[in-house]
């Protein structure tokens, strides 16, 4: 493959931003990224979906910014493809650890996780309509057709027969909790320990990565919250926001949580769907 060489002593020195840089690891598929000692340059890869994300990011986190919600602060969106035929952002860099990277137990950072939540309630609840003329934000909606997708998986060869009859089980259970009407809120959307930075003494520094971010059920930014650090999200989330989460939180997050399993699934990933957690977390919520 061929390695893209990105201007990006051009980029600095357009915004007077002239330092010393280098390439950081990306952890996904939407960009390349560079750092200074004090700023990020994150450089779109030209497919549609990254391109859009950049555009989301570029109108999302600044208004998340402005609620008070720890996230970096944009210091740049350009998409004049004048020095470079991509669209690319410049952030304020966070010096910190990303939580997914450090690969530790929940109960060992409470204070990370039960900050996330309260991160959450500030998001749900400071930002207030705004005018998205061009559709640039994401909305999110749950799938009501799990049993669809889940016999795609068994027809495909995915999953064993006695498995899906498990899920299957499952999804019977969840059923009545998706049916009810849940309040809009601005959402994150895509809120995991690989977009959260911390430190190692456990400080929640910033939620990080709003390329899917726009209005939809409160109850989707829990979706990949692992289940071990759910109580202490929610401990954070219910001083912020006590009143907006529905009683059905666990099982719309189960739900979610199958859903995401079954579609990584039959997109041919590697992926297990720990039933077995989901039934204890349940029993643990009733």
């Amino acid at each position: 493959m061929e390695r893209v060489i990105d201007p990006i002593d051009d980029i600095l020195a357009a915004h007077s931003l002239k330092a010393p840089w280098e390439p950081l690891p990306d952890t996904g598929l939407a960009n390349r990224i560079y750092a200074t000692k004090d700023v990020v340059i994150r450089v779109a890869r030209e497919h549609d979906e990254a391109l859009r994300d950049a555009k989301t990011e570029s109108i999302a986190a600044p208004i998340a910014y402005a609620a008070g919600v720890l996230t970096p602060q944009l210091i740049a969106y350009d998409d004049s493809r004048t020095l470079i035929d991509a669209p690319y952002t410049i952030w304020e860099r966070v010096h910190g650890e990303t939580l997914g990277l450090l690969a530790v137990d929940p109960s060992t950072v409470p204070n990370t996780w039960r900050e996330v939540g309260r991160q959450m309630g500030r998001l749900h609840t400071q930002v207030t309509p705004f005018e998205d003329a061009n559709n640039d934000l994401h909305a999110p909606s749950r799938n009501l057709r799990l049993r669809s997708l889940l016999e795609k998986a068994l027809s495909s060869g995915l999953l064993a027969k006695d498995v899906a009859d498990d899920i299957s089980e499952l999804i019977d259970q969840l059923q009545n909790a998706v049916q009810e009407n849940i309040s809009t809120c601005f959402l994150h959307s895509d809120i995991h320990d690989m977009n959260i930075m911390c430190t190692r003494d456990d400080k929640l520094l910033a939620v990080i990565d709003w390329g899917d971010a726009g209005w939809g059920d409160p109850t989707f930014d829990f979706a990949q919250i692992p289940l071990d650090a759910m109580s202490l999200v929610l401990e954070g989330y219910t001083e912020i926001a006590p009143e907006i989460l529905p009683e059905t939180l666990p099982e719309l997050t189960i739900w979610d949580k199958i859903d995401r399993g079954l579609e990584w699934l039959c997109g041919q990933r590697s992926v297990e769907i720990p039933l077995d957690d989901y039934r204890q977390f349940l029993g643990r919520q009733g």
